[in-house]
């Protein structure tokens, strides 16, 4: 008994090298006779490992009131196969061979190169470092709001109290030692 040679496509059938991409691998397989699963598996030097076809869930009926009359679908598996991100650029022969009936069928894969091309810089997220500044109302009247800042700065406010805590600690020991 000859084996017949089995349609295979591979969605997308070009992938770029360099990273871990997913290709769906279709098979069209002979209905196996005596019950055996219906099922496949696709080899391929380009691939992690070997991958298990199976059939795709029943597709439900539309609800309609008139009965529409199709053609049979084609028996197919299907699965999705990871492309080694170590594999080289190529052209890959991806085999697949039907559980029951052993008919085998092939397809090839394709890796380009690695992209070459230097990243797009990301963009650089702003992180505000201080509250916005909220007008007094003037704002709300089309004014503009000052650039620089208004009042003593921080800093200065904290030696100047600083140095009045000092004086009056001074004082109060001079008047606990004068009395």
């Amino acid at each position: 008994m000859s084996r017949q040679d089995i349609r295979v496509q591979l969605i997308p059938d070009k992938v770029q090298g360099g990273a871990t991409r997913s290709v769906r691998v279709r098979a069209f397989c002979p209905l196996p006779q005596g019950g055996t699963d219906y099922r496949a598996t696709a080899r391929s030097d380009s691939f992690t490992g070997v991958v298990t076809l199976t059939q795709p869930p029943p597709a439900t009926p539309a609800a309609s009131s008139t009965p529409v009359t199709t053609a049979a679908p084609l028996p197919e598996v299907h699965g999705f196969a990871l492309v080694d991100e170590d594999a080289k650029a190529g052209r890959y022969q991806v085999e697949v061979k039907c559980e029951g009936t052993n008919d085998i069928g092939r397809a090839t894969l394709t890796l380009t190169a690695r992209s070459t091309a230097t990243p797009t810089p990301t963009r650089t997220r702003v992180v505000p470092t201080r509250a916005p500044r909220a007008g007094g109302g003037g704002t709300a009247a089309g004014a503009q709001p000052a650039d620089e800042p208004t009042g003593i700065p921080a800093g200065v406010t904290v030696v100047a109290l600083l140095a009045a805590l000092g004086g009056g600690i001074a004082v109060a020991r001079r008047r606990s030692k004068a009395g």
